[in-house]
């Protein structure tokens, strides 16, 4: 068993003993003290929204202090465990690309013919079947085992510093049809900024399920932008490895894979569900106030476990800076009231549960709400999400609109379901 590090012992020493001289003031302190009467005479006077804001801004402020003190230790924390934990040798550079090319020249060898290219993105819909009726179904379109994505994070890095400008792709492949199904890219020209405390890629997708049956390949192509062209960048990750659900002997859904290389460790969360069906999200439209002014963020969890905060899907978060400010510093919206979500499609086992929140101008959350959908094998559903101001004592709604169907099992079969149920 690893010896805790005597700088974080020392630590949590400190801040018991702190602690334990604050209680003991306390239970010094008389009953009829003028500390006691000073905690009785606080005023009830009703509050302005300006007074509101300030309250809220200084509630935000104490909170940022106690972050930046938890930050400055875990970054200790950290400095510690990097003197112990080596990622791997230079070597594993070359040998990532090696393995990469071995990869792409078996998937030529097996898939390549005509016109279908290895870089080719799959044009199959996650709505293939929503336009049925529930009586009416394919016998292909079944509730089969899938993989969801959940985050995809650079938990270490090593030889390099922070931030990091990363662009590039992560794709994966089913045997569906075997063309990449994009979960991540961003061009050189709009390369996401890496921070040390926001280590996630903003995932844009898949662009629908990842059907696992058959073994699920993962590829990750990453590049560090640090020139002014291309030739001036750096490889940061390019790996290509297999998910295989059969390869699974403690029968565990929830996963976490580690991928190291000499410049960093990979951590990504991903989940097997067993039978599900796929939901693409198609609005989240404003239909009372203005509950996105300083901005929001969109959730869903569609896990069958209730409330399971490490298994949430990020729909839109506009502090991911994919959104555009007016000169008073709020949030542009669409003149119909819709949010331009960066991710839609989920696979859901279960119920789909969507969470949103709403930011104040400090960027701490106003206002919340959710809404819960029971899955359904094809059409649509829509709800109403009430967001309550608790502070200004406001509401505002938002309507949500979700597209369902059940997965495609072979794309050689879709034409021919298509036109019988025309």
């Amino acid at each position: 068993m690893l010896q805790e590090p005597r700088a974080r012992l020392y630590r949590r020493r400190r801040r018991a003993s702190q602690h334990a001289h604050r209680l003991n003031q306390e239970e010094m302190l008389p009953s009829g003290s003028d500390h006691d009467l000073e905690l009785k005479s606080i005023s009830c006077e009703p509050t302005t929204e300006q007074e509101l804001e300030q309250d809220e801004d200084e509630e935000d402020d104490d909170e940022e202090e106690e972050e930046a003190e938890e930050e400055e230790e875990e970054e200790e924390d950290e400095q510690d465990e990097d003197e112990e934990e080596e990622l791997a040798p230079e070597s594993s550079m070359e040998d990532e690309k090696n393995d990469f090319a071995h990869h792409r020249k078996d998937w030529e060898f097996t898939f390549k013919h005509g016109n279908r290219t290895f870089d080719l993105i799959t044009s199959l819909s996650p709505m293939v079947y929503t336009h049925c009726t529930p009586s009416c179904l394919p016998v292909d379109a079944g509730l089969v085992p899938s993989l969801q994505m959940f985050s995809i994070k650079i938990a270490k890095i090593k030889h390099l510093q922070w931030p990091l400008h990363v662009y590039g792709t992560v794709a994966a492949r089913d045997y569906v049809d075997q063309k990449r199904n994009i979960i991540f890219f961003r061009p050189r020209s709009e390369s996401q900024t890496i921070t040390k405390n926001d280590p996630y890629l903003h995932l844009t997708g898949p662009r629908r399920g990842l059907l696992s049956v058959e073994p699920v390949h993962i590829e990750i192509r990453l590049m560090l932008k640090e020139g002014r062209s291309w030739p001036e960048d750096r490889e940061l990750v390019t790996r290509a490895f297999c998910y295989d659900a059969y390869d699974n002997p403690s029968n565990c859904d929830y996963f976490i894979s580690h991928l190291t290389n000499y410049l960093c460790k990979i951590e990504m969360c991903y989940e097997q569900l067993v039978k599900s069906r796929q939901a693409t999200v198609l609005a989240v439209r404003v239909m009372q106030g203005s509950p996105f002014k300083y901005g929001g963020q969109v959730l869903c969890c569609a896990s069958p476990y209730e409330d399971d905060t490490s298994k949430m899907i990020v729909l839109f978060d506009s502090k991911y800076g994919n959104t555009s400010l007016d000169n008073n510093g709020t949030m542009s919206m669409d003149p119909d009231g819709y949010l331009d979500l960066s991710r839609r499609v989920v696979s859901v086992q279960g119920r789909l549960k969507i969470f949103i929140h709403t930011y104040s101008r400090s960027g701490a959350i106003l206002a919340t709400g959710r809404v819960s959908f029971r899955a359904k094998d094809c059409q649509t559903s829509q709800a109403r999400c009430v967001l309550h101001n608790r502070r200004k004592g406001t509401n505002s709604a938002v309507k949500i609109t979700v597209a369902w169907s059940r997965f495609a099992r072979k794309i050689s079969n879709i034409e021919i379901d298509c036109f019988t149920n025309l």
